[in-house]
């Protein structure tokens, strides 16, 4: 935890060469709120944008779109990509965040994966790939289970 110490962030204080006997206290208050900070690039958009101030343990839902002749190609939460989303929600906010979308006017194309009970293909449903992308899809069996078939465009 870091602490303020004459306006700045400090987690410790030392003392040195002590001759004199000197006392220290710490204030200490709760933080009830943090920031998620929301940017898209020049061709998209992204609801609410800016510095989003959310309680702690609260949730934030965001909507990302393109302007007309762009679609999003990519959305960043924390530095680390979660797709072509068009909605991202941050549940139980504990720290601050941030969440940045990039658009593209390069066609894309819609991969739709489904699987039978006893395992799981990720990822599900409809997902947007950038025309000229690669798109991987991850099979896993429950226990119990194996993958007996394959499909790809009904083949």
């Amino acid at each position: 935890m870091i602490y303020r110490f004459k306006g700045k962030s400090v987690n410790s204080y030392q003392f040195s060469n002590v001759k004199v006997d000197h006392t220290i206290s710490a204030s200490f208050t709760a933080v009830t709120s943090y920031t998620i900070h929301a940017t898209a690039d020049a061709n998209g958009n992204i609801s609410p944008t800016g510095d989003v101030s959310v309680a702690v343990g609260g949730s934030q839902t965001f909507a990302i779109t393109g302007l007309s002749g762009y679609h999003v190609a990519d959305v960043k939460v924390d530095g680390v990509s979660v797709g072509a989303v068009t909605s991202y929600t941050f549940n139980n906010i504990q720290a601050d965040h941030t969440i940045a979308a990039t658009t593209s006017n390069v066609p894309y194309k819609t991969i739709t994966s489904s699987s039978t009970p006893g395992g799981t293909i990720s990822p599900l449903g409809p997902v947007l790939v950038t025309a000229g992308n690669s798109q991987i899809f991850t099979l896993t069996a429950d226990t119990g289970y194996h993958v007996s078939d394959v499909k790809v465009d009904g083949v």
